[in-house]
């Protein structure tokens, strides 16, 4: 499954997880460029730890170029 219709899913599917603040947390700081505390990561299940190592991994290659836009509308954040 594509990186950003899992995490997608996840958002939508789960939205009272507290996990998903992280998932939030990480998008705000790659589109804001704002520091993360990357040690939130390692309070995520081994799941969710390999989906943020791809939404990092997809946002440093930026294949795609609705990948940022997609973040920042799954993180609530406006365009830029």
């Amino acid at each position: 499954m594509n990186m950003l219709k899992e995490l997608e899913k996840r958002l939508i599917s789960e939205p009272n997880n507290p996990d998903n603040a992280t998932f939030k947390g990480l998008i705000q700081a790659l589109c804001l460029k704002e520091a993360f505390d990357i040690a939130m990561l390692y309070e995520l299940t081994y799941q969710d730890f390999e989906l943020t190592m791809s939404v990092m991994k997809n946002w440093r290659l930026d294949r795609y170029t609705k990948t940022k836009v997609r973040l920042r509308e799954l993180a609530g954040l406006p365009n830029a």
